[in-house]
This record gives structure tokens, C-alpha cells and sequence, in this order.
């Protein structure tokens, strides 16, 4: 049978005591600094994510506003000449936000991804799912502005750019219309970008805020 051990002050000495106080002490003062460095850390995230969103939002709206003028040019009673130039000047604008784009998107080059460095550093890697979506769009005003077989190439690939976001396509999949693959675009748009610059917190935040949705199933746009 093993004897209990005894401690009594006498014998280990107020010193002792003292000492691992002390470290008690420094202990609960490291645990103590180490969680106010996490949350200063998790705090100066969600500041570089703040102003990440705001340059996304400013950047999206031009998207935006470029596809809603496509659709509202095809909806006009304008000649053809007159609308060809608008699509023009609306599909060179969209070519320009694939390149701007890559300061906000830049290439993948992790992984399986790290390739093509010989394109210089912009191009080197995978485009992200949000300039494919760009492109897409401005594939989808090329075929605008052309009639017949003229068009299905562009048809093609505004299609494999939409396929390249990994992002459902609202059925039934209408392949030769552009003003579909347009819409389509603006639509995975918004499924890649949303989940990367909306954090779940967030999400479950505005969720309590808002409050529930009531009176209707699922989700309708």
C-alpha cells in the first residue's frame, strides 16, 4: 500500500511557495497574451477582408452594369449598326475587367496550378472562376453581334468559360443564346465571389440580424 504524501509549509518554505506562484502566475499571463495576439490577428483579418470586399464591390458593380447594359441594348428598338456598336464598346470593356481583375484575382500557381511561368508572372498559373465568368460574358456579346454560324463559336466558348467555375447553369441549358449565357455569367459570378468574401460568422451575423424568411420554400431570384 502506498503512503500518502504529505506537504506541509514548514517544510517546503515560503519560498517555494512564492516561486510557484510565480509561475502559476506567468502561466496564466502567457495563456492570457496569447489569446489577445489570436484575436488581434483574427481582428486585423477581418480589416484586410473589409477593404477586400469593398474593392470586390466597387469591381463587381462595373461588371454589373456592363452586363445590364447588353441586355438592354438587345431590348431597344435600335438599328443594327447602332447596336453592334454598343455591344463593341461593351465587349471591349468586359476584355479590359478580365485584366484588371487579376490584381483582385490573381492566377493559382499552387500545386497542379503552378504552371506557365514562361507567360511572365500575370499570366503564370490558373485564372480564377470569377474572371472566367468575365470572359464568358464578353464571349457571350461577341456572339451578340453576330448572326448564324458566325456566332457558335463564341456560343462555345462563353459555354466552356461558364463550365470552368464549377457553378450550376439555370435549366434547361440553352447553348445558342447568348443573352442565356450572359445572364449565366452574372450568375456564377456571384456563386464564386459571394462564399470567398462573405465568412460563415458573417453569414450567421446578418442571418440573426435579418431574422427568418417566412412564407416561402427555398430560395427564389
Amino acid at each position: 500500500m502506498i503512503e500518502p504524501i504529505k506537504i506541509t509549509l514548514g517544510q517546503i518554505g515560503w519560498d517555494a511557495v512564492s516561486a510557484v506562484s510565480g509561475l502559476l502566475i506567468a502561466a496564466l499571463g502567457f495563456r492570457i497574451s496569447r489569446s489577445l495576439r489570436r484575436r488581434e490577428q483574427q481582428s486585423q483579418r477581418y480589416m484586410l477582408l473589409a477593404e477586400y470586399r469593398k474593392e470586390i464591390i466597387a469591381y463587381s458593380r462595373e461588371f454589373f452594369e456592363i452586363v445590364s447594359d447588353a441586355l438592354s441594348v438587345r431590348s431597344r428598338s435600335e438599328s443594327a449598326g447602332k447596336a453592334i456598336q454598343e455591344l463593341d464598346r461593351l465587349s471591349t470593356r468586359l476584355s479590359s475587367l478580365v485584366d484588371t481583375g487579376r490584381f483582385l484575382f490573381p492566377n493559382d500557381i499552387g500545386g497542379s496550378n503552378a504552371f506557365g511561368f514562361e507567360k511572365g508572372p500575370a499570366f503564370a498559373g490558373r485564372r480564377r472562376p470569377a474572371l472566367d465568368a468575365i470572359l464568358a460574358a464578353h464571349y457571350a456579346l461577341e456572339a451578340m453581334k453576330r448572326e448564324g454560324d458566325a456566332a457558335k463559336p463564341f456560343l462555345e466558348k462563353a459555354l466552356r468559360e461558364l463550365r470552368k467555375t464549377n457553378q450550376p447553369l439555370t435549366p434547361p441549358i440553352r447553348r445558342s443564346d447568348p443573352v442565356y449565357l450572359l445572364i449565366q455569367s452574372r450568375r456564377c459570378f456571384l456563386n464564386v465571389v459571394v462564399p470567398d468574401t462573405f465568412p460563415r460568422d458573417w453569414l450567421a451575423m446578418f442571418s440573426t440580424l435579418l431574422g427568418p424568411i417566412e412564407g416561402t420554400e427555398g430560395t427564389l431570384d
